[in-house]
């Protein structure tokens, strides 16, 4: 059976809808089990892990030993149509129906490669800007003095966060964008010194992976 497959950025939000079935349906991620209803969705967004991850959705139909009177009665067929959605739109639809014969039986109707791959964008000038704005005592730099400072946080996609300590002891931090441009800067003095230094350290373990 050919493996159909996707890439999505690790912060894309990833749900699956059974939108038919006969008998029952479910699906696998990766060493996890979920059952399904007719109509129902399930966000399987935190049960994916960065690189290659299997999805297989998955119709089981009863034994012939349950429901005896089955090929008498009908319906005599197996189905089941499965969505995929990523960030609230469709990614894929998947759909597959056989000929019920003696049942209790698993058909896979498809099993779905989907590749976890760093988010390019992460993190942003704003995310950067709002928290350090946050940090108790800060106050807007003076950009000219942006030329003084030293790289701090240096991040894959060219974001760099700059730090920079004057005579007086007043800490400064400067930000600058994926083509270098100094796009904020704020100080602290010395009373506040250390919730600057705070700030940063969390940026350095939050943003640890998209660090150079």
């Amino acid at each position: 059976m050919a493996t159909n497959t996707l890439s999505i950025s690790d912060i894309s939000l990833v749900q699956v809808r059974l939108v038919e079935v006969r008998d029952t349906g479910h699906i696998n991620v990766n060493d996890r089990h979920f059952a399904l209803k007719a109509g129902a969705s399930i966000d399987i967004t935190s049960s994916l892990c960065k690189g290659i991850n299997t999805i297989t959705l998955v119709v089981n139909t009863n034994s012939i030993k349950d429901d005896p009177l089955r090929l008498v009665n009908g319906p005599c067929e197996w189905l089941g149509r499965f969505e995929v959605y990523v960030d609230g739109a469709i990614a894929g639809s998947y759909s597959k129906q056989g000929a019920y014969i003696i049942g209790g039986k698993e058909n896979i109707i498809a099993s779905i490669e989907v590749n976890v791959v760093r988010d390019a964008s992460k993190p942003t000038v704003m995310q950067l800007i709002n928290q350090l704005q946050r940090v108790q005592g800060i106050t807007d730099a003076n950009k000219t003095d942006f030329s003084k400072s030293h790289p701090h946080l240096v991040f894959k996609n060219g974001v760099t966060i700059h730090t920079w300590k004057n005579y007086a002891g007043v800490d400064h931090v400067f930000i600058t964008d994926r083509s270098g441009k100094c796009v904020y800067g704020g100080y602290v003095g010395w009373i506040h010194s250390k919730y600057l230094e705070i700030a940063l350290q969390t940026l350095h373990n939050e943003l640890r992976e998209y660090i150079v």
